[in-house]
């Protein structure tokens, strides 16, 4: 097995060693003053198992155990990966038999799978509402209340790019594509829907793994469902910091196309009794009024530098206006510039709601094109010098201009931001996948437990803590890569077979960090 391992080196150096079996091979330097070497190595894991081929799917994790549902998949004719650029943004760009209808648990460790099809985990509670196999009566009440408003709202099992956040044993979903659930597919019925939904991440997984003997307090804490127009939004992402809840970014793609050209803070509220869930819309961060937003949106759409989606929303830290380490999170490049062909945006928004600015924008970042779309990410920050480092391997974008879209990428970019003084800088090294096909856009990174978070008040951030996550200068393996789209060339334009599918890989990710007077 190849690995391919990047020592990102920093105090006045930061260099990229690019080992293949152990051979350095190319390296670079660029101007840094941290104090820490960081290596990062992905390797593919080869164990004979097969994931599921998901994109662009609702994913949470107990413990090593992985939820996934919604999204795209292959089926029998790789109809999922990129959507056809020059078709009908529906039934031909999106084909219907690629919308993933399973439910998922999966353990990368082991390779345990087990999966249930919406509509049999439907079927199967209102069976049990009708007391087929002689259920009592309260579980039969329950089961009726819970199969009446997981049909309502089932779209949520069966859309693609929906927003989603884990908040404990609980998933937030806002939002998707995709045609309606119970008509026929046609060209112009597919939506962006303004569905909400919590869910019970181990009850789930219990279902799934037919496990059906749940308690009525159990069935009743399963699934809330609810509706906001202002969140319906697709290709941007959802976001928790403390108690409020934000979805950043997106876009409503319906038979007009419109960008969310906003950050929207909000909070949920629960009806046991119902099941309904509501989420309130408590304040708008933009560059835009919320006057305009709502009544111009066309307006909107062509001034606002809020106006992106499909791009990566990462962890973040920063100074508060009372000068305290405060999570927050930031919008690094994305697609696509008003009135400009397929042109994406490089520089980066930092979403700061209790500084002095709700944002700020960071115009030293330039992503050059490179890791302008979707892909995983992670963080980690160094305490002692104040920094922060992203890390954004492979996606869209190389870098180079294209007729439809910039190409596929195994690039690494980073990305680093001090936050007492804001200075920051991005750089991209080659090849952090070993393979010739290419990785990462719509994939996802899903921590293990090997991985810590700063902790701010007693409330984790999504932040890595360099400082207890790495006790010495040994690899660490912080978790996983998986799914997302497998390119087989560049520039693919589509979906299909030597063009591009659903990605079933799973990456290991390892990294070092390795004190710079060490390294000398």
């Amino acid at each position: 097995m190849k690995l391919k391992t990047f020592c990102l080196l920093a105090n006045f150096t930061l260099s990229l060693l690019f080992i293949s079996c152990g051979d350095k091979t190319n390296e670079s330097t660029v101007s840094s003053d941290s104090e820490f070497t960081y290596s990062l190595s992905l390797e593919a894991v080869t164990e004979n198992y097969l994931a599921p081929g998901l994109q662009s799917f609702a994913h949470a994790a107990i413990g090593d155990d992985w939820l996934l549902f919604a999204g795209r998949t292959n089926g029998n004719d790789t109809l999922g990966g990129l959507h056809n650029l020059n078709a009908d943004y529906s039934l031909k760009s999106f084909p219907p038999k690629s919308f993933n209808s399973f439910i998922y648990t999966f353990n990368p460790n082991t390779g345990n799978q087990s999966f249930l099809n919406y509509s049999d985990m439907l079927n199967t509670i209102r069976s049990m509402a009708a007391g087929t196999n002689g259920e009592a009566e309260d579980i039969r009440e329950i089961c009726k209340k819970v199969g009446d408003i997981l049909a309502e709202h089932g779209r949520i099992f069966m859309c693609t790019n929906p927003q989603v956040v884990q908040s404990g044993d609980y998933l937030y979903v806002v939002g998707g594509y995709g045609p309606p659930l119970n008509e026929t597919p046609t060209s112009g019925n597919y939506t962006t829907t303004d569905e909400i939904a919590r869910i019970n991440v181990p009850l789930l997984m219990r279902i799934t793994n037919q496990d059906w003997n749940l308690t009525v307090a159990e069935w009743e804490d399963l699934f809330r469902f609810g509706n906001n127009p202002t969140l319906r939004a697709t290709g941007g992402e959802l976001k928790r910091l403390n108690d409020q809840f934000y979805l950043a970014a997106g876009h409503n793609f319906d038979t007009a196309q419109v960008y969310l050209n906003a950050v929207y803070e909000f909070n949920f509220s629960e009806d046991a009794t119902s099941l309904a869930l509501t989420a309130t819309v408590t304040d708008t961060i933009s560059d835009i009024s919320p006057a305009v937003l709502l009544n111009n949106p066309k307006m909107a759409d062509s001034t606002s530098t809020f106006r992106r989606r499909d791009l990566p929303i990462v962890a973040s830290l920063y100074l508060d206006q009372d000068s305290n380490l405060a999570p927050n999170f930031a919008l690094m490049g994305g697609v696509f510039k008003y009135g400009e062909t397929v042109a994406a945006w490089n520089d980066a928004i930092y979403i700061t709601p209790n500084g002095v600015d709700q944002f700020y924008i960071d115009t030293q970042h330039d992503q050059k094109d490179c890791n302008i779309y979707s892909c995983p990410d992670f963080v980690i920050y160094d305490s002692q010098s104040s920094e922060l480092h992203t890390f954004l391997p492979g996606g869209i974008g190389d870098g180079k201009a294209d007729n439809d879209l910039s190409g596929f990428t195994n690039t690494l970019g980073y990305a680093k931001f001090n936050l007492n003084t804001k200075a920051s800088s991005f750089d991209t090294f080659s090849n952090v996948f070993p393979s010739n096909y290419f990785y990462g856009a719509e994939a996802v990174f899903i921590p293990n437990s090997n991985t810590n978070y700063v902790t701010i008040n007693d409330e984790q951030t999504d932040v890595i803590d360099g400082e207890s996550t790495f006790t010495s200068s040994d690899p660490v393996h912080i978790g996983y890569i998986y799914g997302g789209i497998e390119s087989y060339e560049a520039s693919p334009s589509t979906f299909g077979s030597g063009k591009s599918g659903a990605s079933n890989k799973v990456w290991k990710v390892m990294v070092s960090r390795i004190p710079v007077q060490q390294e000398k």
